[in-house]
């Protein structure tokens, strides 16, 4: 598995509760383009639309190779259907329904058998005090790292 793109803003700003790994419907120029590392999902949100989990604002740039003759009208951050089943569908609409959930795209990542798989969370928005208690934590870690080398 090699990770293409990791949101680092939803891990810093969410707690991540569930994550699932979905597929995503993609154009050839699309893939390329994204095994090329040219990707960002920093913007990109998770919506259930018609039984149907989609991705939007997802930035995909039109792979360099490709004519614009080829693809007339590409949108760079279209909408793009993600495949996944009925059942974990459920469950995360489920999730979904709770106030204060919601849907974030955390990696796209390419498997061994070379398909392209995003990895979604599900999670809440963290408040400021809880943030700065985690910075509080890592820096006593930190520093009691730096105390035992010293010694």
């Amino acid at each position: 598995m090699k990770i293409i793109t990791k949101n680092k803003h939803a891990y810093h700003d969410y707690t991540i509760d569930k994550e699932y790994e979905v597929g995503i419907v993609l154009r050839w120029h699309e893939v390329k383009s994204i095994k090329a590392s040219h990707v960002n999902i920093t913007d990109a949100f998770v919506r259930i639309e018609d039984r149907e989990l989609w991705i939007l604002n997802m930035d995909i740039p039109l792979y360099e190779k490709t004519s614009h003759a080829l693809v007339p009208g590409y949108q760079s951050k279209g909408k793009r259907k993600l495949l996944i089943t009925k059942k974990e569908l459920t469950k995360i609409s489920a999730q979904l329904d709770k106030s204060g959930t919601v849907a974030l795209p955390l990696e796209v990542f390419v498997t061994k058998t070379g398909l392209i798989k995003l990895k979604i969370g599900l999670g809440k928005l963290m408040r400021k005090v809880e943030k700065k208690q985690i910075l509080k934590e890592r820096d006593v870690k930190k520093q009691m790292d730096r105390e035992m080398k010293g010694m």
